[in-house]
């Protein structure tokens, strides 16, 4: 050990502390993603929740227009902010969820945006009556609440989507 210079006395101390850093690192990602329960998780949880909260939203927006009378009060510029954030929200999901899952729940909520985007660009060029808007979300409810059983409230016989 005496030939060894301050310098290298320096790194091979580092050593164990660097090794450290690692072990600590490698601990948030786990071999099995099933047991994250990481940032990843943290955030799959939280999109989940804001999906939730603005697809209701958007429902209750169509909820407060008029067929006969159409929308006087804006309410579908507030479905269009709701249906932007829900898809927001389930793009970020489709990443989570391929740590926190699987590529199976990743696709599925890659799909999930897709059908809220779709929706989203017919309510903007005016193409959806509000009964069909609430039917439209609720059928895209019912497919989240499908792989988010902890979402699921179909006990609610006045949101029963006909598909």
């Amino acid at each position: 050990m005496a030939d060894l210079s301050r310098q290298e006395i320096a790194v091979l101390a580092l050593i164990p502390v660097g090794g450290l850093i690692l072990y600590l690192f490698n601990k948030e990602v786990p071999a099995n993603p099933q047991t994250t329960t990481g940032k990843e998780a943290y955030y799959l949880r939280f999109n989940k929740d804001e999906l939730f909260k603005n697809l209701l939203a958007a429902e209750g927006h169509f909820r407060n227009i008029s067929d006969v009378t159409g929308d006087t009060k804006g309410f579908t510029n507030c479905s269009v902010k709701h249906l932007a954030e829900a898809e927001s929200h389930a793009d970020e999901a489709v990443c989570h969820s391929l740590i926190v899952a699987d590529a199976q729940t990743s696709e599925k909520y890659k799909k999930l945006a897709e059908a809220i985007k779709e929706l989203r660009h017919d309510v903007q060029d005016g193409n959806v009556k509000a009964s069909d808007g609430i039917e439209r979300v609720r059928k895209i409810r019912r497919e989240f609440e499908g792989f988010n059983p902890d979402f699921d409230i179909n006990k609610c016989e006045a949101c029963t989507v006909k598909a």
